[in-house]
């Protein structure tokens, strides 16, 4: 029998919940660069950060991978999801973002030689990273299937493995277009800019088709419609940013890329973790996610002004410096919140399909309402976990943290 949350949950023991979460909780500002290199590691599949490209944008991907993702995985042990989205924490985190990271290495090291051969020097790094996102994509999609990206064989087969489940569509989509790319990122031959380019193009098609013919409960469902959105939302954006790159517009690619950036974080951190759902639910759409998306924005501009202008270790501290704020409040207090909040009604009987436990409880929680604590009214949505979690307290969690408007949401408590 299934017994999903016991890492997280253990049965709702709050006592076993703060242990558990102080565990895999930490700071936004653990992330490390240990400096940047054109080499890729040549593994058959990432299942981390320090696998894949090394650039300035590993201070963004180490703490969402290690602090942001960590929970939510942790949050589903017992169940088939754990795997599934870990899965979606290598395409998003890993995968997406190191084209990104390709990308701004070389903006970064054209800046400092302004030499133009950085730009074909960084194709090894994207056509590898596009591999890999082509391998684990599959089994980031089949979340609803249990699947596993670590042993889906890869965008390679022609097939779609998301046959029979209400992402089908999806994967009828995307099947032509990732079999064109090489399993693993490694093809034996070396793809230029411009065919990097065309991919893409191809990729973010394919991609936003399949999602737009996809049930509407699939596309809102919490985490997965999140990871949808995000993907969808990367996609095309990466190819936008591998327009200008490959045709050697630093300066265009640049802006690109600050966007890229910039939606990929904003989505992460307010769509796939589903603090929108609840505050919209609550009544309170942005209290908290506004503040979030401040301190987003005010971190890709740092970026963006800086990418064509300093030398490397200059621009990743930038990028750790900014980070931090923004991700400390969101690991330690909301994030645990909304895990308890999604998976509370998941109990022991619960059925061992993936799909059940996204549109069933996993949907329930986020949505029901409180009766008893601490309000009665649809705020206890967002407050009466993070009181639990604090131990009671009416006293806002917020204080001297970049969330801190979000603490008119304490107004309402007796």
């Amino acid at each position: 029998m299934v017994k999903p949350m016991k890492s997280l949950l253990c049965s709702l023991n709050l006592a076993c919940l703060t242990l558990a979460l102080t565990a895999c909780g930490g700071s936004g500002s653990s992330g490390s660069s240990s400096g940047a290199s054109n080499t890729p590691a040549q593994e058959p599949a990432r299942t981390s950060v320090s696998d894949g490209v090394n650039g300035p944008l590993d201070q963004v991907q180490t703490p969402i991978s290690d602090d942001v993702f960590g929970q939510i995985i942790a949050g589903a042990a017992g169940t088939p999801l754990q795997g599934s989205l870990d899965c979606v924490r290598q395409a998003v985190v890993v995968d997406t973002l190191d084209v990104l990271d390709s990308v701004a290495l070389a903006l970064s090291e054209a800046g400092t030689t302004q030499d133009p051969a950085v730009f074909e020097a960084a194709a090894a790094n994207i056509q590898f990273s596009l591999g890999e996102l082509a391998n684990d994509l599959p089994g980031a999609l089949g979340v609803i299937t249990g699947a596993d990206c670590n042993s889906s064989g890869g965008g390679s087969t022609g097939g779609n493995p998301l046959a029979g489940t209400p992402l089908e569509p999806l994967g009828d989509a995307l099947a032509p277009v990732l079999s064109q790319f090489p399993s693993g990122g490694n093809s034996g031959q070396d793809a230029d800019l411009y065919a990097l380019s065309v991919l893409t193009n191809e990729l973010a098609m394919a991609f936003r088709s399949g999602v737009n013919q996809l049930p509407a409960e699939v596309q809102s469902a919490p985490f997965i419609g999140g990871a949808l959105l995000t993907l969808n939302t990367a996609l095309t954006d990466i190819n936008s940013t591998m327009y200008w790159f490959s045709r050697y517009n630093g300066a265009a690619a640049a802006t690109e890329l600050e966007g890229a950036l910039n939606r990929a974080l904003v989505n992460t951190l307010t769509q796939l973790v589903p603090l929108t759902t609840l505050e919209d639910q609550a009544g309170q759409p942005g209290v908290l996610s506004g503040p979030i998306t401040s301190g987003i924005d005010q971190l890709t501009s740092a970026l963006g002004s800086n990418l064509l202008s300093v030398a490397l270790p200059q621009l990743t501290s930038v990028l750790d410096n900014e980070l931090a704020p923004i991700l400390d409040p969101l690991e330690n207090t909301l994030l645990p919140a909304i895990l308890l909040a999604a998976y509370s009604d998941v109990g022991e009987d619960s059925s061992g399909d993936p799909l059940s436990l996204l549109l069933g409880p996993v949907t329930d929680g986020l949505g029901g309402g409180n009766s008893g604590t601490p309000t009665g009214t649809p705020l206890d949505l967002l407050l009466g976990p993070i009181v639990a979690i604090t131990g009671g307290s009416t006293s806002c969690p917020f204080v001297g943290t970049s969330l801190e408007t979000g603490c008119t949401l304490f107004s309402a408590l007796p």
